[in-house]
């Protein structure tokens, strides 16, 4: 995008990585990566850095944002003269500024190549009446209020495709609260739902029902504090259009403080499928240790893992995360450091170790340096 950019205005993007390993219950990649030197890709990165910076340090630049993403081999051709790869991959994304003039209600934009018009108005105190109209005589028009609202689009004077919905929310009284949905194509949605319309015993009830074209489905559920600081929770609910207690789908759990953490038992299933969990957690350290053990479908599995923020240790935005589950170790190692003039370096690791009979290892790590402009970013 054609726009000024001053140069403390440059902002980092976050960082992209093929980490499977993103939380205490999932994997790591699969496959590991060749090793390569480190050489070509340092003096490539130190490069980019020193051009970023000349860019930072002007005053005003008009510039298109570009991106640049690849492995090491890459690199290790433009240190031997071949800039093709590279150069290929920073071919700029060139787009036109939106360009905008409003006054009172009316308002003429050009955006992405199409002028459009729109027209916003106040009808009363919370409805909100809004027209825009493109150069291709696209249009499409919307009644917004506090609890109602109505939006229709078309094309021309075409009315025989005019497409519309509308939606209207209420609470009622001993009923709960009221949502009704439905479009130009018959298809609707009414649903009624009470978080607490009684207590029986000390048990908070709560209960949801939704109608659609495919049926109706219910959910009831039920929630009590107990002694201690424990809980219990349960719920049951229908698929929409079946009726069979046996289909539904039952939840439960209780949640316990226990030496400064919280001990839980969970339960999920219908009657062909159930899945069992304990799990407990608590402060480590200045980080969060969490212990699981699931059975599900006949398997046993547990997972094991601490996850630590380092910004007390090191001087830079940094985080760990190590685990042991059912299928071997692993490891996610992130670290966030401004560099100045807008520029913004992330580095991100993960790590996992199979302890299966083939004992596989896998390792990607991702570098990013990134501003306003744009992006350079190599995976290993």
């Amino acid at each position: 995008r054609l726009e000024p950019c001053p140069a403390q205005a440059l902002k980092p993007k976050p960082t992209r990585s093929a980490c499977r390993r993103q939380s205490p219950l999932r994997d790591t990649p699969g496959s590991m990566a060749p090793r390569r030197s480190v050489l070509p890709r340092v003096a490539v990165l130190a490069g980019l850095v020193v051009g970023v910076s000349r860019l930072g340090s002007l005053s005003q630049t008009y510039a298109v944002k570009g991106s640049w993403q690849g492995n090491a081999s890459a690199l290790k051709d433009s240190v031997k003269g071949d800039f093709g790869t590279v150069a290929s991959g920073l071919a700029p994304r060139v787009s036109f500024p939106a360009v905008s003039y409003s006054r009172e209600g009316v308002a003429l934009l050009v955006d992405d190549g199409h002028l459009n018009a729109d027209y916003t108005t106040k009808l009363d105190g919370d409805t909100t009446f809004n027209l825009r109209v493109n150069d291709e005589k696209a249009w499409k028009a919307s009644l917004l209020g506090h609890d109602a609202s109505l939006r229709v689009r078309g094309q021309g004077t075409d009315l025989e495709n005019l497409f519309w919905e509308a939606s209207q929310d209420s609470s009622v009284e001993d009923v709960g609260d009221v949502r009704v949905e439905f479009n130009s194509d018959k298809a609707y949605n009414l649903t009624v739902a009470h978080h607490k319309f009684a207590e029986i015993a000390g048990v908070h009830l709560d209960a949801k029902v939704r109608a659609t074209n495919a049926g109706v489905t219910g959910r009831l559920g039920a929630r009590r504090a107990m002694p201690g600081g424990a809980e219990a929770t349960y719920s049951v609910e229908n698929p929409v259009g079946v009726y069979k207690v046996g289909r539904s789908t039952h939840k439960a759990r209780l949640s316990v403080p226990v030496a400064g953490g919280e001990a839980a038992l969970s339960f999920e299933g219908d009657y062909s499928s159930q899945a069992y969990e304990g799990s407990y957690g608590r402060g480590v350290g200045g980080g969060h240790a969490d212990l699981r053990v699931s059975h599900t479908d006949g398997a046993v599995g547990y997972n094991v893992s601490y996850t630590r923020r380092l910004t007390d240790k090191l001087p830079v935005d940094a985080g760990v995360h190590l685990g042991i589950d059912d299928e071997g170790v692993y490891g996610r190692v992130t670290a966030n450091r401004d560099l100045g003039h807008g520029i913004e370096a992330e580095y991100e690791a993960n790590a996992r170790l199979e302890l299966g009979n083939e004992q596989q290892k896998s390792l990607s790590q991702a570098l990013k340096l990134s501003n306003k402009l744009g992006y350079a970013q190599l995976l290993h």
